[in-house]
């Protein structure tokens, strides 16, 4: 008899065979969450701008169990994002997960923020997931599909001087919401991450200064900054059968960060 207490089977988590698209898969984040579903077993389609970044992730990924394929483009352009998913769902044969993963920020005060700035982050951090998923729901909705959306605790919370950011990490997490209940009858789950300080080639001033990296570190509870590598397990579980239960939630991983505020 199975006792109660017996941890949840492997196969759970096992993702043979599932096709799957991840944004901004050249670095960080999104390059280690795209090499832990290849591990998995899924069929992973990157995209980024950089080529080079994608061909480094191939080539992590290369010994895995599922494959990696890539293609390079700007999440910009809402024409790039309908044709290069369909391109996608054609190679891999559909979408059955999609990570929205890319994104960019500009600290700066709201006087010294340039309009040009303003629409340049919500384009890429808000409008691209927006434009993926729909350009992805006809594919995920066909026999069920999960969504992963990389928002941030700024999704959640605030900060002075950096309101662009804020405002499309706020916008993410209510699109993963609303989209949650749009699909929650379809078979499909919509679920966010929402991670703290990443060491990542998106913070590098913050990384620089000494200074502030020491502050930032007496913040966050765990004392250090989060790597890219442990955002893999909390994706993984989303894509997953084991948050098959599970929508319209965000998962924050920030070393407790919230936790205090």
């Amino acid at each position: 008899m199975t006792s109660d207490l017996t941890p949840p089977s492997a196969a759970l988590f096992d993702l043979t065979g599932r096709r799957a698209l991840v944004t901004g898969a050249s670095r960080g984040i999104g390059q280690a969450i795209a090499i832990a579903l290849v591990r998995q077993g899924a069929h992973v389609v990157g995209f980024a701008r950089s080529k080079e970044g994608l061909d480094e992730t191939a080539s992590l990924a290369a010994e895995a169990a599922g494959t990696f394929n890539s293609l390079a483009l700007d999440l910009r352009s809402p024409e790039a994002i309908e044709e290069s998913v369909a391109y996608a769902a054609r190679s891999a044969g559909g979408i059955d997960i999609l990570v929205n993963n890319a994104a960019d920020d500009h600290e700066s005060s709201i006087e010294d923020t340039e309009l040009a700035v303003w629409e340049r982050v919500l384009e890429l951090n808000l409008q691209s997931c927006w434009l993926m998923t729909k350009a992805a729901s006809a594919y995920l909705r066909d026999g069920g599909g999960k969504v992963i959306n990389i928002a941030s605790v700024l999704g959640l919370a605030a900060m002075r001087n950096d309101s662009a950011y804020i405002a499309a990490k706020h916008g993410l997490v209510g699109v993963t919401r609303s989209v949650a209940l749009e699909w929650a009858r379809r078979g499909v789950q919509v679920n966010a991450i929402a991670p703290g300080y990443v060491e990542t080639a998106m913070l590098p001033d913050l990384q620089a200064d000494e200074n502030v990296a020491r502050y930032i570190r007496r913040q966050v509870p765990m004392g250090r900054w989060a790597q890219p590598e442990e955002f893999a397990g909390p994706a993984v579980f989303l894509a997953s059968d084991a948050s098959n239960y599970m929508t319209g939630q965000v998962l924050v991983v920030d070393g407790g960060l919230m936790a205090q505020v």
